[in-house]
């Protein structure tokens, strides 16, 4: 069934595996202009498409509905589910402590967190980028920065197709991150998110934890819709799971990589 599809680690493991490789040949070709966050659509709408969703279930940039002049970068609607979905790149300015995509990251989640609380939708984040920004700026391992020339293309691993789910079980059964060097994380992000399939993680936010960024500045932003039995918190609690992953072994041998977390509003 769609629904059992839509909720499998395979499923969400070939979306990151096609973003990963769409971005990677974007970037082979010369085409890096054309990758920003609303290209991010098209290799998510070609392997949901692929997994037996029907195009017109798909809705790209919804208005929101709990928050005014707001949308959702994708919703899709499967026999009685709706599913959310937020993108971003990681880049360096991703690593900049309270700057302007510091909180944009952070808003998503808000986002997310709210529309689970008041909905109960499976609401997901999902982060891409190159291998160096990702691992520099969003995990904020200051490892060493390789130079253009050192990049590395992926030669092997490379799924047939997109949706070749058969093909992503030759990550199923590689051994825990904790046991080798794994994905480690130190930066702005290190406790938002768990960087194994699996791993759960719980931060709670509040708006006296800053001035500059965060639960605060979200607050004076935002404005719920009229009519929306909604009130903004001082305090949110978010639980996120990592449900795929592009692992860090096979990661380091690609130009791209991404992951995605489901987002949920812990009570």
């Amino acid at each position: 069934m769609i629904s059992n599809n839509l909720k499998s680690k395979k499923y969400f493991q070939a979306i990151v595996e096609a973003i990963s490789y769409w971005l990677g040949y974007q970037s082979k070709i010369g085409r890096e202009q054309i990758i920003h966050e609303a290209s991010l659509r098209y290799p998510i709408i070609d392997t949901i498409t692929a997994n037996g969703v029907e195009i017109n279930r798909i809705v790209l940039e919804k208005s929101h509905p709990i928050f005014k002049s707001k949308i959702i970068d994708l919703v899709i609607y499967a026999e009685n589910m709706e599913t959310i979905f937020e993108f971003k790149l990681a880049k360096k300015i991703t690593g900049d402590e309270y700057g302007n995509e510091h909180q944009r990251v952070f808003n998503d989640m808000i986002r997310l967190a709210y529309h689970n609380k008041l909905h109960k939708k499976d609401c997901y984040f999902l982060m891409c980028g190159t291998y160096i920004d990702f691992n520099t700026y969003f995990l904020g391992q200051q490892s060493k920065k390789l130079k253009k020339q050192d990049k590395i293309v992926t030669k092997k691993h490379k799924p047939e197709k997109i949706a070749d789910y058969e093909s992503v079980e030759l990550y199923s059964n590689l051994p825990d991150l904790e046991e080798t060097k794994g994905w480690k994380s130190s930066g702005l992000y290190s406790d938002w998110f768990g960087f194994a399939p699996g791993r759960e993680t719980i931060k709670e936010f509040r708006v006296t934890d800053n001035d500059k960024w965060g639960l605060k500045k979200f607050n004076a932003k935002y404005i719920v819709r009229k009519g929306v039995d909604c009130s903004l918190l001082d305090i949110i609690k978010l639980k996120t799971t990592c449900v795929a992953i592009i692992p860090y072994e096979i990661g380091k041998e690609r130009t791209h990589v991404a992951g995605i977390w489901k987002i949920e509003f812990e009570e």
